[in-house]
């Protein structure tokens, strides 16, 4: 009898072991797991937009101080234009859509816009120009306006782009006029300002 009792004891805390792990255990850990592969999801498209961004912005460059190399501006940025993650990212639908609808309206918009670089049609090399410039540029208007996470574009960035982004971001203009703005949008903003000077204070003591 005391061994059918402790028998029915260790089937009943074995089953209320499984019950527990079926029941909080196994969410958690893939909450966990989701949680992971958003985080990486999210590093590598960033990298990829990044690097994508200093290839179109070097061409820009170039382009603006020597009137021959407007020519063919598309197709020497389709040489080192990578969508790589993007389209890996889209084939695990979980993670990519647990980035939420906006960053991904946002991540998807850059992208078309790259690929309007290299396969659009235009009036003539300034108009290609003047496109490749505002594509480039946009990339710097969604980190101020926080279309894409500035937070995480400088994890992922090198040290020219943070260079860049530092010495540009504060000279970019915001999209909504301050009268508009919600309180959240109004110390984000002043946070901005907080970082900016920081930033300043940064390069006076490295110059």
């Amino acid at each position: 009898m005391a061994d059918q009792i402790g028998w029915a004891k260790i089937l009943a805390t074995a089953l209320i072991s499984s019950l527990f792990t079926a029941a909080i255990a196994e969410p958690i850990k893939a909450f966990i797991q989701r949680h992971l592969r958003r985080k990486e999801l999210r590093r590598v498209l960033y990298n990829e937009i990044v690097n994508n961004f200093g290839a179109l912005h070097s061409q820009v460059e170039m382009a603006k101080h020597d009137i021959q190399m407007k020519d063919g501006i598309g197709k020497r940025f389709a040489m080192s234009y990578k969508r790589l993650a993007y389209d890996l990212a889209q084939k695990d639908a979980v993670a990519y859509y647990s980035l939420g609808f906006n960053e991904l309206y946002w991540i998807e918009l850059h992208y078309r816009d790259f690929e309007n670089v290299i396969n659009g049609r235009f009036d003539d090399n300034d108009q290609h120009l003047r496109n490749a410039e505002f594509t480039a540029d946009y990339v710097l208007n969604n980190l101020k306006n926080r279309h894409l996470s500035k937070r995480h574009m400088f994890k992922v960035s090198p040290p020219w782009a943070k260079e860049y982004f530092r010495e540009n971001l504060p000279k970019t203009s915001y999209i909504y006029s301050h009268t508009t703005l919600t309180l959240v949008e109004k110390l984000r903003r002043r946070y901005d300002q907080l970082q900016y000077r920081l930033w300043q204070l940064g390069n006076k003591r490295r110059d």
